[in-house]
């Protein structure tokens, strides 16, 4: 049906989209979810509404869609029907900053991510000439991976000099605690404004409230105006810099106030790189952080008696607030786009679950991705794209999980199981090609490829399922060809750029698979699998020092324990076994890694086997790697890699014995692997079996074992001096 702008009735369908359920209600227009009947995806649709004579929409669309970052919601188009006008947007998943602070208080590190990734989209924005004028809790989103995404930029407006009226007056949609005190007595909007308001939302987030919290309406525009936030109460435990910074962003004089969005990821990246326990430190000392903006002094308290002084000199001030005000409270409210925990959607659920899923590249994405299939699947045990999806995770953890055979197994349980219940689906098709291609049975992988893409011509998953067939058959030149050509009608899609980069190093044309991980990371800057790639990559380029750089990069902007890993194996390597054992102690943590990785638990252990005085805490290392080894061995009790890792760990432990079952068990099963027949020198040497640790060393040597390898185990030392060894 054809809605008005007066006409608030839900609508179901406008165009060729197909309306669902309401997102929200704003100043300038209803929000709905949608589906695009002719492209098959899921968008986002805001009527408008109230919006201000001579506004060019059209423009503003066109500004807000030239816009590159990834933070900023991509309009796909700007729709007019009757006297209906609509702007079509990307539907964002995920929670509002308003959801995140109704339910739980960031970390400082947390907090100083989000608004780091804020101010660099918004710089973006500033240099585009584009201000958003509406910052706020309710209008940043952060998806499930923690990427931050800025809503409602259709609203901003190209900064003028000489401009006399702000987007502000002309539709006062802003909220008042949020508004830079010179916004609200009438000037003009400028890129200030929105620095005012990330430091506003940045002391909401470090404080849990905003600033006047307890005053609405004039009171509180009036406060906003004649205050200055040095006057905003602090808790005694937040750490001084982060006041400071603060401040900087929201001084009521604009001359004092921090001058662009970059100066503010500047301080944000400065701030990160400072650890807990300075950080933390209400006397860390701040010049040598070298701050490019000026430091507002500390006050006490806010001076109550003061301000209602002043209030009387500033009556006119408020006079030409109220006009604002009221037209302000006379539109409808933004709600806060729920998550809806309470009431199970399954349409939600498959949305977050494919949007966890595309961040395969870490374990938690996967654990969250499995969480939202299998709630669709325990409510509908025949729900083909729950299974199919499901399918894809247990594929993924087999290549994650060390290959282990068990959720190869279930992925091709769940991908018979979806084509069976549903073959005109192409997720279906595209699940159960993935484990032809992982069985290595590419001619069945390609007959369901070719199914789903008749089925579905512009799966992205389905494309790059093919691409991936075409690699792992080693189809090198035929996959880089079609990769190309995709990635330019897909520019968008991370995916593309990383099998690019995957087929260049197959190559070894490791200068192209730099430039390929680079792009992934443009378009995903926080892409754990494209750092890791690229450090791998510049290894192979002997830029060592670059390839650390990259890792603690990745670390930075989005920690995880295939990052520190990567870090903790990289600096092994090259000797640093202190910077090494950190690295692996923040893989395994609770709350940085995966404490469930039994062989980062090994990689600690053996760095920590290098370090004076640290024998007892590596020994609990092993055998935390060896009991969770223990359970990986119950599922799969055949496994010789797996076997002789656990006749490796029980030498570390000095038990002998048991040790020497395990290494003869894996060189029956495995007597030509380099790595097995390494792992048993490495447990024959620690057992006092110096000849048959000979003999093992020597047959991994010749299965082409590395030396380097052989050199950076300290309990090959006595080995390597042995007159034998020598000749």
């Amino acid at each position: 049906m054809s809605v008005s702008k007066d006409n608030v009735a839900q609508p179901d369908q406008f165009l060729h989209y197909q309306l669902g359920k309401s997102l929200g209600e704003g100043g300038f227009g209803h929000v709905y979810q949608a589906w695009d009947a002719k492209l098959h995806r899921q968008v986002a649709i805001k009527y408008l509404k109230n919006f201000a004579t001579g506004l060019d929409l059209l423009k503003e669309a066109r500004l807000a869609a030239s816009l590159q970052h990834a933070a900023f919601v991509k309009v796909h188009a700007l729709e007019q029907a009757g006297e209906s006008q609509a702007i079509v947007m990307e539907l964002v998943p995920g929670r509002t900053l308003r959801q995140v602070l109704e339910t739980q208080t960031p970390s400082i590190s947390h907090v100083i991510d989000i608004v780091l990734q804020i101010a660099q989209a918004m710089q973006e924005a500033h240099a585009a000439g584009l201000v958003h004028g509406d910052l706020k809790p309710s209008n940043l989103m952060q998806e499930p991976s923690g990427v931050v995404r800025i809503l409602d930029f259709g609203l901003a407006t190209q900064a003028d000099r000489d401009a006399t009226t702000s987007l502000v007056q002309a539709d006062p949609q802003g909220t008042i605690a949020y508004m830079a005190p010179e916004i609200l007595t009438g000037a003009p909007l400028q890129a200030s404004a929105d620095i005012y308001a990330l430091g506003v939302i940045l002391y909401e987030l470090l404080t849990g409230a905003r600033p006047f919290a307890s005053l609405s309406g004039l009171a509180l525009a009036a406060a906003v105006i004649q205050s200055n936030s040095d006057q905003w109460p602090w808790p005694d435990n937040l750490p001084l810099v982060l006041r400071q910074l603060v401040r900087a962003m929201t001084t009521r004089q604009i001359e004092h106030r921090i001058g662009t969005m970059q100066e503010v990821a500047n301080q944000c990246a400065q701030i990160a790189a400072i650890d807990a326990v300075s950080l933390n430190s209400g006397t860390f000392n701040l010049s040598a952080l070298k701050l490019s903006v000026p430091l507002v002094p500390e006050n006490k308290k806010f001076n109550w008696s003061g301000f209602v002084k002043n209030s009387r000199r500033t009556g006119l001030t408020v006079l030409l607030v109220s006009a604002m005000i009221g037209a302000w409270y006379s539109q409808p409210y933004w709600p806060q786009m729920r998550e809806g925990l309470q009431t199970y959607s399954e349409s939600r659920e498959m949305q977050l679950g494919l949007d966890a899923l595309n961040n395969f590249d870490r374990v938690a994405m996967l654990d969250r991705a499995e969480q939202h299939f299998q709630r669709i699947i325990d409510r509908s045990p025949n729900h083909a794209a729950a299974i199919a999806s499901l399918s894809l995770v247990h594929s993924q953890r087999y290549l994650t999980d060390r290959q282990n055979t068990v959720w190869l197994q279930k992925a091709e349980s769940e991908a018979k199981q979806a084509v069976d219940s549903n073959d005109f689906l192409a997720l279906s098709h595209v699940a159960m090609a993935k484990v032809y291609e992982l069985q290595d049975q590419f001619q069945d992988a390609f007959a369901d490829i070719e199914r789903a893409l008749a089925l579905d011509p512009n799966s992205v998953l389905a494309i790059s399922a093919q691409i991936e067939v075409l690699i792992r058959a080693g189809r090198l030149d035929e996959a880089l060809t079609k990769v190309k050509l995709v990635q330019k009608n897909h520019p968008s899609e991370r995916i593309f750029a990383d099998q690019m980069a995957k087929i260049y190093l197959a190559q070894n044309d490791f200068k192209a698979a730099e430039i390929a991980y680079r792009l992934s990371l443009q378009i995903k800057p926080d892409a754990s699998a494209s750092y890791i790639g690229l450090a791998q990559t510049l290894l192979a380029l002997n830029r060592a020092e670059d390839s650390i750089q990259e890792l603690q990069t990745g670390i930075k902007i989005r920690p995880g324990a295939e990052l520190f890993s990567a870090l903790g194996n990289t600096l092994f390597t090259r000797g640093d076994y202190v910077g090494a054992a950190n690295a692996f102690e923040s893989a395994v943590s609770e709350d940085k890694g995966n404490p469930k990785d039994f062989q980062a638990w090994a990689r600690l252990a053996e760095s920590l086997s290098w370090l004076p005085g640290k024998a007892d805490i590596a020994k609990s290392a092993y055998a935390k790697a060896r009991n969770l080894l223990q359970g990986r061995l119950q599922i799969t009790p055949h496994d010789a890699n797996l076997i002789s890792l656990m006749g490796l760990y029980t030498a570390k432990l000095g038990e002998n014995a048991e040790s020497l079952n395990f290494v003869q068990q894996a060189l029956a099963l495995a007597p030509n692997s380099a790595e097995i027949q390494f792992r048993a020198a490495v447990s024959y040497e620690m057992i006092d079996m110096r000849a048959q640790a000979l003999a093992a060393i020597v047959k991994s040597k010749e299965f082409g074992y590395p030396n380097k390898l052989i050199e950076a185990e300290p309990e090959l030392l006595a080995l390597r001096r042995d007159p034998k060894y020598l000749r």
